[in-house]
């Protein structure tokens, strides 16, 4: 009888283990998990989980929030370094493009320039031959007035010596009349 009582106890218990087996939910975690990317799986609480991938990590609440954290402020700083990468690009290629043109505004400048440069030389030349002809033909006026001015003295001499000429003359015939009357 003892045996009987042991095998129906067996049998009875061997039941209600099947029972709460039969009542808890079996998670089956595939292989294909290990390679997922995003947010892990949650655990429940009296739950049986199979896992088919070689490794299993677990990790508190707290300890995952920390973590999700910490990779979230990485994003955003991923983000705003990406943002200040494109920034500095776009300022970089818009300050080469002012560069270009700057180079090429200097090379019109020069240009002009030159053509200025050349311009003004030229005036120069033409200047400088004006007043070359300016100082010779101050020269040649110089030389005629000194001419001018010794053929005036000379007019004035002779024209005083004849003065005086005729003036002797007149002397010399009055007194001749004189003389001879």
């Amino acid at each position: 009888m003892k045996k009987l009582i042991l095998i129906l106890f067996l049998i009875l218990n061997s039941n209600a283990f099947s029972q709460q087996i039969d009542t808890l939910k079996i998670i089956e975690i595939p292989k294909s998990y290990a390679n997922r990317v995003g947010e892990p799986l949650s655990v429940k609480k009296d739950s049986l989980y199979i896992f088919r991938t070689p490794e299993v990590f677990l990790v508190n609440k707290k300890s995952f929030l920390a973590i999700k954290n910490v990779y979230q402020s990485t994003i955003d700083q991923d983000k705003m370094t990406k943002e200040l990468i494109e920034r500095y690009t776009k300022t970089l290629r818009r300050n080469i493009d002012l560069e270009r043109r700057l180079k090429i505004n200097f090379t019109k400048t020069d240009s002009l320039d030159l053509i200025v440069y050349e311009k003004t030389q030229a005036t120069l030349d033409n200047t400088q031959r004006a007043l070359d002809y300016t100082i010779s033909s101050l020269d040649k006026a110089t030389n005629s007035l000194e001419l001018v001015e010794k053929a005036s003295k000379r007019q004035r001499r002779k024209s005083l010596f004849q003065k005086i000429l005729i003036g002797a003359a007149g002397i010399g015939a009055g007194i001749l009349i004189g003389v001879s009357l």
